[in-house]
Formats: C-alpha cells, structure tokens, sequence
C-alpha cells in the first residue's frame, strides 16, 4: 500500500505537492519559493503567516485534497464519485439539489408540468443558458444528452432503462421539450437532478469518433456548468477556473485546485499549515479528525448522512453461492466494534440498503448479531467446518475501510477463514468489483436522488450486475419483480410495501452485508464559508457557492 512508502521520499512528496497548490501553475510555485525564502532569509514572518491564513494566498483560490484519484470525466460513462464532484461542477442539469434538503430545485429548466396519467413531462429551459464556448443550451441539447446516455450504455443508462427511449423526445420549441416516458416512474424528475442528467453540448457529435465521443470526453468538457476544466495533471491535481460567463450566479471562488494526496497525514499537515482548505470527508480517520477539531483553526464539520458502508459478497464465487456461508460471514463481523472502536461513534446500525431517513427504510428488518459460534454452525451446516481462503477488496489510503477490514481479518480467523486484504487504487479498485474479479469488496454507497429505487436497483436487479453496480452479482426473480413493479407505479403505498419486502429477502439472501449508516464528517479551515452536506449526495462539494473569508 502507498501509505508504507519510504520516509526518506515524505520531504519530496511534500515539496512538490506545495510546487502545485494555488491559482494557476504559477502561483503555486511562487508560495512555495517565498515560503522556502522566508525560513533563510525573510525578515517579515508576519506578513507571510496572514498569507498562509488564506490557505492559497487568495480567498478567490480554493484548495481541496482527496486520495481518490480521478478516472475520467465523461459524465455518462463514469461511475466514480470522484469523477461526479468535478462533473456536477463542469455541467448543468434540468433540475438539481442544493443545499442539505433532498428536494428537487429548478436549474435548465425554469419550471415543468406532469401530466395526469404521470407519463408526459414538459421542460421549460432558461434561454439565458448558454455552454461554455456560447451557444444556447437547447430542447435539441437535452434530447441529445439523453440519447448519447443510453447509448453509451454504461453507468447514466441504467437510469433511462425501461423509462425512455430514443422515441421519447418531441421538441416543441427551441426552449421546450416534450418527454413521455414508457410507463408511469415515480422518481423521474428526482432521477434527472443526478450526475446522470447532466447535458452535453451537442457539438460534441463532431468527436464522436468510434465511441461516441467517450474518448474525447475522458479528460475535456463540453458543458454550461459554472466552472470551466482548466488543466488536468492525472493523479496530481485537476483545476477548474469560475465560467465568468455563466448565466446563473457566478462564483466567488475562481479557481478550485482539486489536488490528489495520497497520505492521509500529509493531507492533514497541509491543512494545519494552511495550504488546504478542505479534505474529503473519506479521507481522514474518525480518531485523527477529533484531533484536528478545533484545533489550527480547523474546524470539522458534523453532518447526518445517507451513506452506507457494505461488503458486496459475490454471489457466482466458490463458497459464496451458498446462502449460509454468506450468513455465517454476516454473523462474523463485529458490528458493535466497527461503529464504536473503528468510527467512534459516528454511525448506527443499519440492515439494509436503503438509510434510515429515507422513504421505504424497513425498520423492522432483523439485524445480524455478532456471534462466531452461529457463523461455525452455519459453516458446518454448509460443509465448510474447516473453513477456507478468502479475499477482500478495498480501495488504498482509506483508513476506516482498512480498520475495518482488519477486524474482520481478525474475527474471520476464528471461524477458520483466512482472510487476505487486497488494496487497490480507485480506478483499479473499480475495474475489479465490476468485471466480477473479486470475492468480497469493501465499499460504501450514497444514493443520487433520494428514492429507494435507486440504492435497490443498482444494488439488486439483475440486469445491474457488475458495471451496474450489483456488486453482489445477485441474481432474485422475486426481488426483478418487486422492483419492476415498484419503478412501474406512483401509488407511492404499493412502492414502500415492494421496497419493505425486497430488504426482507435480501436481508436472508445475504448479498451483501451492511457494517453501518454513517454521519459525515468533513475537516475544513475556519475560513471556509458555505459548505453545506447534502445527506444524499455526501461527497458533492458546491464549490460554486462557497466563499473563503
């Protein structure tokens, strides 16, 4: 793992990660030369130190660090949360979520009308919307977006299965859009506020290429966004420059450095130094976050959350097909442990996929005890009494995940299984769960729009297995039924009772086990103004809004 790199490459490391904090290229380096002056030769320590207070040396500059590397940028095509903070910033959408409510809000479109029979949605577009090289966005760029989105056929395609298709589209003007869905779906309008939604300037069909313009798209933009992609340096730092252009509220913050550190602890040192303004909230432990805390005016900020931690059991893997093996390995992990000793309290027990806060969450669902001598049982009863080699995957420099798979590392033993941790960076990570490569993975989940059939879909339909998400590669008729059905009504009744059912079979099925709902807790400087968590979308940074004072 890159946390166990040589010390004597820290100093390094450091040097070069201050070589490429600030505004532009430029900036950066002029702080890290003054800073490197001052400690020889500067006579003025003063003036240098209300500088570092502003952590970039600019409140218009905004530093923000994460140890998950960023695959690419198509906002089709990608999967990664990593990608969605920059994408949700480079694009615009019909509607969107602000704020900490998870309340569908007006963006492209001014407003909308729904139909009786809840098929047809009519979209009234702003026509002060314009893309970043100044063309209108348009009825013709949003059924383009769509259509590209299905045709990709990747991550933003499972959200349009079965609810539209090609022929879905009539334009009613330039600034009008007829969609008529294929049945009734209740989470429609919710569905177009995510990443998913995102419309794409249809000039891009002169990149198409091969691919449909995923090569092209992989590290430029062609949005409306309220921030431009600047400069790219892979696995180093992606900076976004404020669209002074944009036809909504410009930003204060006009230039955002998302910087990739690897090292939690130089994460940290850097925000204590004044060189970071806000760490993602994954990044740093539970224990070293109640460090920071009030201390080098660093303050971190306390948030309900939606997101789950999970362990994705893949279903088609040897031993793992059995349903009591997978109760066994539910019944050897010390849930207690994990909220109270790896997350500090942070988080609560939860039995399903679906958080506690959202429509459809089953609080009756019977949760797994911590008991090693049901698991042996379970083992015996499966024909596996001396138990057998496993593997689990999770992504690098994330501590609580690795804690956690430590534990696990440890009670697993116990029940005679050998439990090898594999680490992996993000993208590679990503590559292994959803081409089927793995046998457990270590994760966590945050839903886009606040609706069941989102976590559920992509956790349980079988047609989700793998790129879909269905990690699990879980394979139910009953639980395909229920959720057909559910996405296929808006008696908002029989959709809770569908969604109840389908975390009660799921909690026998066991394909996945779930350690905790956590609270987000996300380390900034004081000076940080406007940063508010959205439980849904946790990792979702409005940078477009915030200040630095």
């Amino acid at each position: 793992m890159k946390r166990n790199r040589r010390w004597l490459f820290m100093f390094a490391l450091m040097f070069a990660l201050l070589l490429v904090l600030g505004a532009c290229s430029d900036s950066g380096k002029k702080e890290s030369e003054t800073d490197s002056k001052e400690d020889s030769t500067e006579k003025e320590p003063k003036t240098e130190e209300k500088a570092e207070e502003k952590g970039s040396g600019s409140t218009e500059v905004f530093n923000f660090a994460t140890n998950q590397d960023i695959p690419h940028i198509d906002p089709h095509g990608t999967s990664a949360n990593t990608s969605f903070r920059v994408t949700y910033m480079l694009y615009d959408r019909l509607v969107t979520y602000d704020g900490t409510t998870t309340d569908v809000i007006p963006q492209l479109a001014e407003k909308w009308d729904i139909s009786p029979d809840g098929l047809t949605y009519t979209f009234h577009l702003n026509k002060e919307a314009k893309f970043h090289d100044g063309t209108p966005v348009t009825a013709e760029a949003v059924q383009y977006s769509y259509t590209r989105a299905m045709d990709v056929g990747k991550s933003a395609a499972g959200q349009f299965k079965d609810v539209i298709n090609k022929d879905s589209f009539e334009i009613v003007d330039e600034h009008t859009i007829n969609i008529t869905l294929e049945r009734p779906f209740a989470p429609f309008l919710k569905t177009l506020g995510t990443v998913f939604g995102n419309i794409v300037n249809p000039k891009l069909a002169e990149h198409h290429g091969s691919d449909l313009g995923e090569t092209y798209l992989a590290d430029k933009e062609m949005g409306s966004g309220p921030y431009i992609l600047e400069s790219w340096d892979r696995g180093q730092k992606l900076v976004m420059k404020a669209n002074e252009d944009y036809w909504g509220t410009v930003p204060t913050l006009k230039t955002v450095n998302i910087l990739i550190v690897n090292e939690p602890s130089t994460a940290r040192l850097m925000m204590e130094k004044g060189e970071v303004d806000l760490i993602d909230y994954s990044m740093i432990s539970p224990d070293v976050l109640k460090q920071m805390d009030g201390n080098n005016d660093i303050t971190v900020l306390k948030s309900p959350g939606y997101a789950i931690d999970d362990i994705a059991i893949n279903t088609e893997k040897e031993y793992l097909k059995d349903p009591k093996v997978r109760q066994a390995l539910a019944h050897a992990v010390n849930y207690d442990s994990i909220i109270n000793d790896v997350l500090l309290g942070g988080a609560e027990r939860i039995g399903g996929i679906i958080p506690k806060g959202m429509f459809g969450y089953n609080p009756n669902i019977e949760l797994y005890d911590f008991d090693l001598e049901k698991a042996k049982a379970l083992l015996k009863e499966a024909g596996y009494e001396k138990g057998f080699p496993l593997e689990i995957a999770i992504s690098e420099n994330n501590e609580v995940r690795k804690n956690i798979a430590v534990m696990m590392q440890s009670d697993f033993k116990k029940i005679g299984i050998d439990l090898q941790i594999r680490a992996l960076a993000w993208p590679t990570f990503l590559d292994l769960v959803t081409s089927g490569q793995h046998q457990l993975a270590l994760a966590a989940w945050t839903p886009d729009y606040p609706d069941p059939d989102y976590n559920l879909w992509y956790f349980a339909h079988s047609s989700s297995k793998g790129p879909g998400f269905n990690l699990a590669f879980y394979d139910n008729p009953e639980v395909d039924k229920l959720l057909e059905e559910g996405r296929s009504t808006v008696d908002e009744s029989v959709r809770e009772k569908n969604y109840q059912k389908i975390q009660e079979i799921m909690s026998a099925d066991v394909p996945y086990i779930f350690p905790a709902q956590r609270s987000v807790e996300a380390p900034m400087k004081n000076w940080v103004k406007g940063y508010e968590i959205n439980p849904m979308n946790t990792w979702y940074v409005p940078f477009q809004k915030m200040t630095k004072e």
